[in-house]
């Protein structure tokens, strides 16, 4: 039975059976044939010469480029186009003749990116947090390969597959109290409930009978957890604290490591499955196998030197992204180290009930009337009520707008408001740039006048 199959099958279980049946879901996954080929294959290119990666990134890469202009009608254009010849490939630099991809282009471009080999795949979104949704085809095989590169990554700090108990801080509850997905061995509390600080005991009743050995999720609902660990006198020993998909500032890390008494590690990746990259203390990592990575510099005038991601993913040929440019930008540290930041890492928020901050993150949706948007954008003029301005390619549906205004209900559990408006046009900085969120309100919780 595959890993579809199986989830499917356990969302519908009541809690105490995926309980019971959580070492067998698990075996499904670190059983899995590509899993496994992936894993050791992570293993053994880690002890190669450098040499030797070369060679094998380079076949990688130029495979990807061949499979892409045979079976993709976007690149076999693009590459004559430019007239790039991918059999004839000898060289990365001979790269930079393709033309970048972003977002907009391969939302335009539609079913053009998609292979016309029959591969079986499922679909997934970003969660538009550029303000665009976009829809992408992943190969199903790409589930396993993910979760070897993630599990790779996370075995080094004592994670245990078979073993480990994960409380998660992100997205929303999917049952009352909190999701328990019994593949990861994972409890997923919504960051919303611990906005609401009168339901704390409760949320701890259910994490000290969980009795979690790793805590991941978005770095800001992990820093309201530990202060409401620290408030409260609790303790929580876990054997270290992953950040994701969030931004983290050194006080945080600091913050949130002093709370549980160990380290905190980081990954970065995105939902289109094309660049990963680890952290470690000598700074971000990518993984060679995962992807080609360019860096592209970022003239913007400033005194740090920026570089803009740009990958080409090697996990899915259902929708192949060859050079395809993020929203995110490397920067260097005194010390040489690779800092990742970009979109996604952005300070804006916006402000609840009870004043609690409320990140990108946590507001990502991922839910299909989104694909009719062109653009949108949230906008606050007072504490605990928010705007979602949007600007759509074609007219959204009574359906549309009842299942944007129910994910929304439940997913912010009265926390913030949130009232969708159909506009012409978004609102743009004074230099015409484009923002997720426009919030109007300052430190000591009025609106700007």
């Amino acid at each position: 039975m595959n890993y579809e199959k199986i989830k499917i099958l356990y969302e519908n279980m009541p809690k105490e059976i995926k309980y019971l049946l959580a070492p067998l879901f698990q075996r499904v996954l670190i059983r899995n044939k590509v899993y496994k080929k992936t894993y050791t294959e992570l293993d053994q290119f880690e002890n190669l010469e450098e040499e030797k990666k070369k060679e094998i990134i380079f076949n990688k890469l130029k495979q990807t480029l061949i499979y892409a202009y045979e079976n993709v009608p976007y690149y076999r254009r693009t590459f004559d186009k430019v007239k790039f010849d991918p059999y004839k490939f000898r060289n990365v630099e001979e790269m930079q003749a393709i033309p970048f991809l972003d977002k907009n282009i391969a939302v335009s471009e539609g079913e053009n990116l998609y292979s016309r080999e029959n591969i079986a795949c499922y679909e997934s979104r970003t969660s538009g947090s550029t303000g665009t949704a976009f829809r992408i085809l992943l190969d199903k095989d790409s589930i396993y390969k993910e979760r070897a590169f993630v599990l790779h990554y996370l075995n080094k700090f004592g994670f245990d597959s078979g073993k480990t108990r994960t409380l998660a801080f992100w997205g929303h509850n999917k049952d009352q109290d909190y999701y328990y997905s019994p593949m990861k061995n994972e409890i997923v509390i919504s960051p919303f409930r611990l906005f609401k600080e009168s339901e704390f005991p409760s949320v701890w009743a259910d994490i000290n009978k969980f009795k979690p050995d790793v805590l991941s999720g978005y770095p800001s609902a992990i820093y309201v957890f530990a202060k409401l660990v620290r408030k409260y006198n609790k303790k929580l020993p876990v054997k270290f604290v992953e950040f994701y998909a969030d931004n983290y500032t050194p006080e945080i890390k600091e913050y949130v490591e002093k709370t549980f008494g160990c380290r905190t590690v980081a990954r970065y990746g995105h939902t289109e499955r094309a660049v990963f990259a680890e952290l470690y203390p000598e700074g971000y990592k990518f993984n060679e196998l995962y992807g080609f990575t360019e860096l592209i510099p970022v003239n913007d005038n400033s005194d740090v030197k920026k570089f803009r991601i740009v990958c080409t993913g090697f996990l899915s040929r259902k929708m192949p992204l060859i050079r395809y440019m993020t929203d995110d930008v490397v920067t260097y540290n005194q010390q040489g180290q690779i800092e990742i930041s970009g979109h996604k890492m952005s300070e804006t928020y916006l402000i609840g009930r009870g004043g609690v901050k409320i990140y990108k993150g946590t507001l990502a949706a991922r839910i299909a009337p989104f694909e009719k948007i062109k653009l949108y954008q949230f906008v606050q003029y007072e504490v605990g009520k928010a705007y979602l301005d949007v600007m759509a390619d074609c007219p959204l549906t009574d359906n549309d707008f009842k299942i944007i205004n129910d994910y929304y209900e439940r997913k912010c559990e009265g926390i913030l408001k949130i009232e969708i408006r159909v506009v012409d046009k978004l609102i743009m900085s004074k230099r015409g740039k484009y923002s997720w969120i426009v919030n109007y309100i300052t430190e000591n919780n009025t609106a700007v006048q």
